[in-house]
């Protein structure tokens, strides 16, 4: 079966021009110059790769849509797989954390199971447009690690894996008084705090070391990609990359990143923080890091729209991108560190995973979104 779609400013890796594209058996099949005369008309929109998003923390908030109330992980996968699609994102890399420093009801063991079980039961049926991966968050400092991520690692649609610390006072939380405020607030009083801030502490020493390398045995086991995750120190960056980490995912300094990218890693930033004009921790801006030549890709984190918006943020004044450039950050990029080689990119033989969208009233809106050559949205 094939399909054309014309007069619309088709976006490469390098260019972009108005011509057209063939689709054939769910493939790109060729790029043409020229508006054309034959296929759907795209009335000069842009033409994009679908989105690629590395990680994205939304799945277990359909799962968990409030505190003590759990939704059928089938229709939470449904839910989120809809959501995703309609703001260009046709892979999808669903972050689930794994002895996380934060209490969640989603994130016991019986309940992540049954969320990925639930998510691999959708696709398996069809439910899903979108292309599925989980992407195992692994919290180093954690005492259970070892023994919950083995079997959690064996899941079909495990695809990547990332290190986390998230011990007050270092990292993604800096200021230690913010924790403590929050602690105070949650009625802990003074003694309690000073004991608390010691156990994580100490538990920190006793695991966090060990637990990274663990996490690369199981990344390398299972041929996935390995990440870290919230560097802050040139020793941060260097364990990481040491045990395999080819992705620097939101490094909370520029030193961190610069460093980073001594080791050859992909730098990953959080599409909010760009869209939000910094990040909520008060650590480096993603702003920063584009203006300083020190990004190549965003995740969505916690706001899967951000990602289109960051491309065409990034187009405009102070930055000033060449469209390619800026769609490569959601696309190529993140395709790339994600280990995918079929699709990110406008070229024959790839995947027909694209976007139609035109600005309005200065934000971007998707016109049409096809997945697999299919119409999805």
């Amino acid at each position: 079966m094939e399909q054309i779609y014309r007069n619309a400013r088709v976006v490469m890796r390098d260019e972009d021009f108005i011509g057209s594209v063939v689709v054939r058996d769910g493939l790109i099949a060729a790029v043409d110059r020229g508006a054309g005369t034959v296929g759907e008309d795209f009335d000069g929109d842009v033409l994009m790769p679908g989105v690629v998003d590395i990680h994205t923390d939304n799945l277990e908030r359909h799962y968990y849509p409030r505190q003590n109330i759990g939704w059928n992980p089938v229709s939470a996968s449904v839910t989120h797989d809809s959501s995703d699609i309609s703001v260009g994102v046709t892979t999808v890399f669903n972050s689930m954390s794994v002895g996380s420093y934060a209490a969640s009801e989603a994130r016991e063991t019986d309940k992540l199971v049954r969320l990925v079980d639930g998510l691999l039961q959708a696709k398996e049926a069809g439910m899903l447009k979108a292309s599925h991966f989980v992407h195992w968050r692994c919290e180093t400092t954690s005492d259970e690690l070892r023994e919950r991520l083995p079997p959690l690692a064996e899941h079909p649609l495990t695809a990547m894996f990332s290190m986390m610390d998230h011990t007050p006072g270092q990292r993604q939380h800096k200021n230690v008084e913010k924790h403590v405020e929050l602690w105070r607030a949650r009625g802990l009083n003074d003694q309690q705090v000073v004991e608390r801030l010691a156990e994580i502490r100490e538990r920190q020493a006793r695991n966090a070391v060990a637990n990274a390398r663990f996490v690369s045995e199981v990344a390398k086991a299972k041929g996935a990609v390995l990440m870290s995750h919230d560097d802050e120190t040139d020793e941060h960056v260097d364990l990481a990359a040491d045990l395999g980490a080819t992705v620097a995912e939101f490094p909370v300094t520029q030193a961190a990143a610069e460093r980073a990218r001594a080791r050859g890693m992909t730098i990953v930033m959080g599409g909010p923080n760009l869209i939000r004009g910094g990040s909520y921790s008060g650590n480096v801006p993603a702003s920063a890091l584009v203006e300083a030549g020190l990004l190549d890709g965003f995740a969505s984190d916690y706001v899967p729209r951000s990602l289109i918006e960051c491309v065409f943020a990034l187009a405009k004044a102070p930055f000033g991108w060449s469209l390619p450039r800026a769609v490569a950050t959601v696309t190529a990029a993140t395709a790339e560190a994600g280990g995918l080689t079929d699709r990110g990119a406008i070229a024959e033989g790839l995947r027909a995973d694209f976007l139609r969208v035109r600005e309005i009233g200065g934000l971007p809106i998707i016109g049409g979104v096809w997945v697999g050559g299919r119409r999805a949205a």
